[in-house]
């Protein structure tokens, strides 16, 4: 009975964390207990804070693999503009200051320049050479915006002040801590 129990437990579990079902009373359905039973299963083993844990991992391996992305499509950038660049200097040194192979050069430049763009829009990166520390600056200034003007609501909207107290901890805890945060 005790392993059958696990194994239901481990479902709703599962049924919670990826999404799929997130109201208790269908999950209770699903794996056939009680509402109440899986509603203290979801405290005990606090699910809410492994489904936000899940929830920041699958953040983290996005932020990387763009990264990742970022940086191969740079290099890959960097190797198409030596190309154009080796290319410039042998048409420099076999041909001198031929105005035809300079024209090609630049055409092939141009056509450089307006893939590494479309490469760019494509992935989401930034055309104008913001780099991933800036693009995450701005981010994070947005969202603790949000957070404050959250936070101003509940003041403004909310008289009981325990209550007021109980909202701004939660949801100071569940917003990750920055290092300007820490500073200060």
């Amino acid at each position: 009975m005790a392993k059958h129990a696990k194994r239901t437990r481990e479902k709703a579990r599962e049924l919670y964390l990826t999404g799929e079902v997130s109201n208790l009373a269908e999950i209770a359905r699903r794996v056939g207990v009680k509402p109440h039973t899986v509603g203290g299963w979801k405290r005990a083993e606090d699910w809410d804070a492994l489904l936000l844990k899940i929830e920041r991992r699958a953040a983290e391996q996005m932020v990387e693999r763009v990264a990742t992305e970022r940086v191969n499509l740079n290099a890959q950038h960097f190797k198409l503009w030596g190309v154009v660049l080796s290319k410039l200097v042998a048409t420099l040194q076999t041909q001198g200051l031929n105005d035809d192979g300079i024209k090609a050069l630049d055409k092939v430049a141009g056509i450089l320049d307006r893939a590494q763009k479309g490469q760019r829009l494509a992935r989401g990166l930034s055309l104008d050479g913001a780099t991933e520390e800036q693009i995450r600056a701005e981010s994070e200034a947005t969202h603790r915006s949000l957070v404050d003007l959250f936070m101003d609501v509940v003041k403004t909207e909310i008289a009981d002040e325990p209550t007021r107290d109980r909202i701004a901890r939660a949801l100071l805890e569940a917003v990750p801590a920055t290092e300007e945060a820490h500073a200060d």
